[in-house]
């Protein structure tokens, strides 16, 4: 890359190196990133990818908000590197539109990804230009924030993407409406991304102005709030506010200065802090799962620092996610929601499955808890997570990342392609892959070292020097061979997963052990080592099953920690939309991809406790297995034997994870063929679906309505709704340009007996709708859906649709989904 000839004296500034251990001052307990090179196998192959994709992105194009924001890009300096900036870099649409716009938030997280990256890296040829990239955008981002050095009200260390400056000012006065009217767009979320990307340079990427320049930003978070009252606050991080309290907690431990522990609090979330004081497993019902995790990860950091409250309710979310809300891939949340236990179904009936950037945080928040508590279940649920979910959303052709990984029969993932979808997790996902060295192996000073993960990798640090040899998990065994005498404790970790038979030696030397069977421990060896010692560990895997989360009609298949998966085409179907664009909802199989019949899945009917002889170990294959789908004397079912394997290995094609097994009596009683069904029917017909209240759903229709509308859950379904004259609208797009016979649905209650309001689309009356006390197919919780048809008129050459619900003198109905459907519904 040529750089700018104003920034480079900034790159020099950069580029002088520091002390490699900068990332213990965060993780005291961890080795540094440079000190453990991953050795061949799944994980390093994947951070070499994505190294390669990584360096593909159009830098300025990633920096063009900030250059905007600033004001560099307004000179008139042909001489400036910023002279007609904008002409030639344009903003990406960074996951938003003309109404939502989240620009930053990508560029915040690539410059994590580029220090993770370059302190991952043992190419030289590439860890150079990993640095070159990194100076650069560091320099680049330097002379945006030196653009506020002289603004003193509210904008002093600021570096930002968004267009909302006078939002920022706004709030440094106190004043919360500004930004509350752009909250869906999740400023301290973006900004939150800015802040980690800078702490990452200085970590990671050895850059002592990336450092001041993080403490610089620290000071305007704190600054920027100063003037808003508790009251207020709390309003303000009823907005997504990524992990603002980690960040100043960051600020905190390199710097030292109470103001920033005080801010940590301060941008705490008192509501999430004091709910979960005890474990209450409905308390995250229905909640915006991603907002809630960084704020845990806070929360853990303010702990540490003798706050023992925020400490109880880090352990109590943990506790409460990874126990009652973990699907078999290790991630949670279906629509990027928690789900209530009366709606986990759909788990298996949306096809927007778990969301990548909520397992990104809970590894975090893993590592953290394990840190400073010692306790292998942390570990336990790392491996899973990392191997089932993080491993999995990679393309291993293209490197793109996978946004919601979805968990119906016979779904399929959808991609995202470089320079296109700017997608949150798109950000988190070029972080993901240059991880997996960060938690291999952890200490306690010079004491001891653990074992926490078995990849094939070596730690080079002052006091241990180790080498890991496996081909883990196609085969049960690792091997330990001690680089470095002394006399210290090497610790490894005895899974919950792991079957009958573990063992383990040293220098060929069985050692006796009573092993706790179904329990995660570590197991502590304390000895003069000597160079060339060896420890070998036998981890025995068995099959099992699992069930999926309140749904116990649904099972996944487990060997060892491995998720098997069924590949159901086999590369013979052409999958619809499989690699997301620029889109606002590219990323969402249940909006782009093509979902098949629950019915027209293998299913497994018969008794369950016989279901794993189905199961057969393929000889010839490491981690292959043939599953028995039959059904005898059923025939139109075309299933009969299957291959099961490692889910991350399976791509491009349908998969199975979670299988429908009950015994042939409960299938015939069920109401999974007819709801399934109906269900198939309405998919059929829509042409475009808009979740109200829900965030991105909200986001990709174009949403608008008036200030005093407001969401809410009711019997587990989102819905938004307005005060009297309010009104609420999406636009919904009818890309086919369908000129007749389309219809728009509306999902109601009856618990809004009497709440009228008119519908209009276009700005044209289409009814005047008024709550019954009874409806037609109302279901059993007063849901119940109207049609409304549209005019032909209306219709003409319209590629977007406007629908608006205006309120009355009454309450606004609380609208819990629309859809723009073909045909009109016979009466």
């Amino acid at each position: 890359m040529k750089l700018p000839k104003l920034l480079l004296t900034g790159v020099m500034m950069c580029s002088s190196t520091i002390a490699a251990d900068a990332q213990s001052e965060l993780y005291p307990k961890h080795f540094d990133l440079e000190q453990v090179t991953l050795l061949d196998g799944p994980m390093k192959k994947a951070m070499d990818l994505n190294i390669e994709v990584l360096l593909k992105y159009d830098v300025n194009r990633l920096l063009t908000p900030y250059v905007r924001q600033a004001g560099l890009a307004a000179t008139t300096d042909s001489t400036s590197p910023y002279f007609q900036w904008l002409t030639k870099h344009p903003n990406f649409n960074n996951w938003g539109d003309a109404s939502f716009d989240l620009s930053g938030h990508v560029g915040g997280h690539y410059l994590s990804a580029l220090a993770l990256a370059y302190a991952a890296c043992h190419d030289t040829a590439k860890k150079a230009q990993l640095k070159e990239r990194l100076d650069y955008m560091i320099g680049v981002m330097k002379d945006c924030q030196e653009q506020f050095d002289e603004h003193h009200d509210g904008l002093y260390g600021f570096i930002g993407g968004q267009p909302i400056n006078s939002d920022w000012e706004a709030l440094y006065r106190g004043d919360i409406q500004p930004y509350k009217r752009h909250g869906g767009w999740v400023p301290f979320y973006c900004q939150h991304k800015i802040l980690a990307g800078l702490r990452d340079a200085y970590l990671y990427g050895n850059s002592e102005t990336a450092k001041e320049m993080f403490r610089k930003m620290a000071d305007w978070s704190v600054n920027v709030i100063a003037n808003v009252s508790e009251a207020d606050m709390e309003k303000v991080l009823d907005t997504e506010h990524g992990g603002m309290n980690e960040s100043m907690m960051d600020a905190y431990q390199l710097f030292g200065d109470k103001k920033y522990l005080n801010a940590a609090k301060k941008y705490t979330h008192k509501k999430m802090l004091n709910g979960m004081q005890t474990l209450n497993t409905a308390f995250l019902d229905g909640k915006h799962a991603n907002t809630q995790v960084p704020k845990y990860i806070g929360m853990e950091r303010i702990g540490e620092a003798n706050n023992q409250s925020y400490t109880t309710a880090a352990e109590n979310f943990w506790k409460d996610v990874a126990t009652n809300r973990t699907v078999c891939i290790g991630g949670n949340s279906v629509n990027e929601h928690f789900l209530s236990e009366k709606n986990s179904n759909r788990y298996i009936d949306q096809l927007d499955g778990p969301e990548s950037c909520n397992t990104n945080n809970m590894l975090k928040l893993s590592e953290m808890m394990s840190d400073h508590t010692g306790d292998a279940k942390y570990a336990d649920f790392y491996e899973q997570a990392m191997w089932n979910h993080i491993l999995s959303t990679q393309d291993p052709t293209t490197g793109g990342y996978v946004y919601f990984t979805t968990l119906r029969p016979q779904g399929y993932r959808i991609y995202s392609q470089v320079n296109q979808g700017m997608w949150c997790c798109v950000g988190t996902g070029m972080e993901n892959h240059s991880k997996y060295g960060h938690f291999i192996y952890t200490h306690d000073g010079n004491k001891t070292l653990y074992v926490n993960l078995f990849t094939p990798s070596k730690l080079v640090d002052k006091d241990f020097v180790i080498t890991q040899e496996t081909d883990f998990p196609n085969q049960s065994t690792t091997t330990l061979t001690v680089g470095k005498s002394g006399h210290y404790t090497i610790a490894f970790r005895h899974p919950a997963w792991v079957g009958k038979g573990f063992s383990y030696t040293v220098n060929n030397k069985k050692i006796n052990h009573t092993e706790a069977q179904g329990k995660a421990y570590y197991i502590h060896i304390t000895r003069n080592w000597v160079a060339g010692d060896k420890i070998s560990i036998n981890l025995p895997m068995e099959l099992r099953y699992e069930e999926c989360p309140n749904l116990s009609d649904y099972i996944a298949f487990k060997y060892g920690p491995i998720l098997l998966a069924a590949n159901t085409t086999n590369g013979k179907e052409k999958l619809q939309n499989e690699y997301g664009g620029e889109g606002r909802m590219d990323h969402a199989p249940g909006s782009m991809a093509k979902s098949l019949n629950l019915t027209s899945a293998p299913l497994l009917i018969g008794d369950r406790s016989k279901v794993l002889e189905r199961i057969k170990k393929e000889r010839k294959k490491k981690l292959s297995f043939s599953i028995d789908v039959s059904r005898k004397g059923i025939a139109s079912y075309k299933w009969n034997r299957l291959t099961l394997e490692p889910f991350y290995a399976i791509h491009h094609d349908r998969y199975q994870c979670y299988w429908y097994q009950q015994t042939p009596e409960h299938y015939a009683n069920s109401s999974m063929a007819k709801a399934e069904a109906l269900n198939e029917a309405l998919q059929a017909r829509t042409i475009d679906f808009v979740a109200p209240g829900e965030q991105q759903s909200e986001a990709g229709h174009e949403y608008s309505y008036s200030m005093d509308s407001s969401t809410g859950e009711f019997r587990t379904e989102h819905y938004r709704d307005a005060r009297p004259n309010g009104y609420i609208q999406y636009t919904l797009f009818n890309k086919e340009r369908i000129a007749q016979n389309l219809s728009i649905m509306l999902r109601f209650n009856i618990a809004d007996m009497g709440r009228k309001a008119t519908l209009t689309i276009n700005g044209k009356p289409i009814a005047d709708i008024t709550i019954p006390a009874t409806a037609k197919d109302c279901d059993s919780n007063g849901f119940f859906n109207t049609e409304y048809k549209i005019p032909a008129e209306i219709l003409k050459d319209a590629q977007q649709l406007k629908v608006r619900l205006t309120a009355s003198t009454t309450l606004c109905p609380g609208i819990y989904y629309i859809r723009l459907l073909k045909g009109i519904r016979e009466t």
